[in-house]
């Protein structure tokens, strides 16, 4: 029996009137009166076009060509053409330049038939610059008719005003009608506007098209970053927009920073508060050795830390303070930890492996997960807290967590489910993670990998690791969920009712701070845990 899921014909036009119904429920108000016409007359199209247009807006770019459209649920794709282009969908045929045919049309085997000159042996980015520049009026000669879509950013607001981000498409209905993506069922927000005004939306996808002009240019060059710079916009008065520029001035800041432009960087660093835009500041004017400077900012650090990461940064460069000063610091203590130097045959397998294996032959039952497990139980402990009906957490039916999942007031908000998860599993009752994971395998969940969260290992993890263990883990994770959801040992070994975490590592390999962060918590807490350093042992 196949158990291969067809989608209905036309599904795809059923995911986008979910976007048009969403856009015109929830922020009519913040359409262009063009955009309430565009709506209109694609309500009037037969469905035939509509679904060829919605076709064209589920494909890259705006320029198209007929011999290469072919869905078996429109029959009549010339007709349909023709009505999009009569309706002002789709422009037929339009002038276009020959660079723009080539570019978005052609093959490198029909840029040489058309300009049989050119030297074959040229890359197709090549044959496009040699190309002579001149407007295509006439295109009967190429076999086929060229598509413009107009009124190509319609899709982009639809998706944006939908999903409150600029990452999830069209394809985020099909992954979830296939059962590949599945989402809790939680209360949607009462009041679903995530944007306030018209200028929010643009500005979030301003920001967008920069960043991937960004990550597609040479950044390197600094020509490129200061038009990239002249490119953002100002801000507007929404956190999550706001963040996005931020994010953006930080980035192109660093790339100041490592091309040695560094007044430029301070200046751009001096915008934002996004961490590590203050660490950034201290670290390049050490560098211009102003000294005073320095020492401020790193107090501010020390004394008013965004996070736990930055408060670990200031004090190390409050050492390079004091050593600038001509004082004497003394060396920082590392946690303990117990220590294995094994000499195990690194050829046929990873390193992580091979010492899995190793304690496999001693008798102990061995699971390579990393972060997997501790962040596994922790979203499963605290499922119902994740997932409360918070007002403005969840704003569509296709969030794998809450809006505020990082925010500082995210366990304030959810303190009283927090408190109850966590004195349950300090009282013994966690068969409840249990049945938790049984009964929502495979929901998307922040925190838990299903691929990699067997059910003998969480069980075992629940037998073997004493509860107060368990709640003062959890507790090390909520002071800062994004911090700590990374740097645990690769390897967990149960044993007779005994287990340790091993972290593991190669020849050359040394332990890197998100590491240290938690061998100083494993050793605070006494938990059982040591350090493996593998040599390959030569055959």
């Amino acid at each position: 029996m196949s158990n291969t899921i067809e989608l209905a014909s036309g599904y795809y036009l059923d995911n986008f009137f979910k976007l048009t119904e969403h856009a015109q429920t929830w922020y009519a108000d913040l359409l262009t009166p063009s955009e309430h016409q565009w709506l209109v007359e694609f309500a009037q199209l037969d469905k035939q076009s509509q679904c060829l247009l919605v076709r064209f807006y589920s494909r890259r770019g705006e320029w198209f060509r007929s011999d290469k459209l072919s869905y078996s649920e429109i029959p009549n794709i010339d007709q349909c053409l023709r009505t999009l282009a009569k309706c002002g969908f789709i422009s037929l045929n339009p002038s276009l330049t020959s660079q723009q045919l080539a570019t978005h049309l052609l093959t490198k085997p029909e840029i040489l038939s058309l300009y049989p000159n050119l030297v074959k042996a040229l890359k197709k980015e090549q044959l496009i610059a040699s190309i002579p520049s001149e407007d295509i009026t006439d295109t009967t000669r190429l076999g086929f008719d060229v598509i413009q879509l107009e009124s190509a950013h319609m899709i982009e607001l639809f998706l944006t005003l939908f999903f409150a981000n600029t990452h999830q498409d069209l394809s985020q209905f099909v992954l979830d009608d296939l059962g590949l993506h599945q989402f809790e069922r939680y209360q949607l927000s009462k009041a679903r506007r995530f944007f306030a005004t018209r200028e929010q939306i643009d500005r979030l996808i301003e920001l967008s098209q920069i960043a991937n002009l960004y990550w597609q240019s040479d950044r390197k060059n600094k020509a490129n970053l200061d038009t990239l710079l002249a490119a953002i916009p100002d801000p507007v008065d929404h956190d999550y927009v706001d963040r996005k520029r931020e994010h953006m001035l930080n980035d192109i800041a660093r790339d100041y920073e490592r091309l040695n432009h560094l007044e430029s960087a301070l200046a751009l660093f001096e915008q934002t508060k996004l961490p590590p835009s203050r660490e950034r500041r201290a670290r390049i004017l050490d560098k211009l050795n102003e000294d005073n400077a320095l020492s401020d900012i790193v107090t501010q650090m020390l004394e008013q830390p965004v996070d736990v990461s930055e408060h670990e940064v200031a004090q190390k460069l409050m050492q390079r303070v004091k050593r600038k000063q001509g004082l004497k610091v003394p060396r920082a203590i590392k946690p303990k930890c117990k220590q294995y130097h094994l000499a195990l045959n690194l050829s046929q397998q990873r390193v992580e492996l091979a010492t899995k294996a190793h304690f496999e032959s001693l008798g102990w039952t061995v699971f390579y997960c990393e972060n997997a497990l501790l962040n596994g139980l922790l979203g499963l402990a605290l499922w119902d807290a994740i997932f409360a009906p918070i007002e403005g957490a969840f704003i569509n039916a296709y969030q794998h967590r809450p809006l505020d999942l990082y925010h500082g007031d995210f366990t304030h908000k959810r303190h009283s489910l927090i408190t109850h998860a966590l004195e349950r599993i300090e009282q013994g009752h966690t068969e409840h993670l249990l049945e938790v994971y049984q009964s929502k395998f495979s929901i998307s969940n922040p925190f838990v990998q299903w691929a990699y969260l067997d059910e003998t290992l969480l069980t075992l993890a629940l037998q073997n690791i004493p509860h107060h263990t368990l709640v003062a883990l959890f507790k090390v994770q909520l002071s800062d969920l994004k911090l700590y959801r990374n740097g645990m040992p690769d390897l967990i070994a149960f044993k007779d009712g005994q287990f340790k975490w091993i972290e593991v590592k190669g020849p050359g390999d040394k332990l890197q701070d998100n590491q240290w962060r938690w061998i100083k918590e494993f050793e605070r807490l006494k938990v059982p845990m040591s350090v493996a350093y593998v040599e390959n042992k030569s055959v």
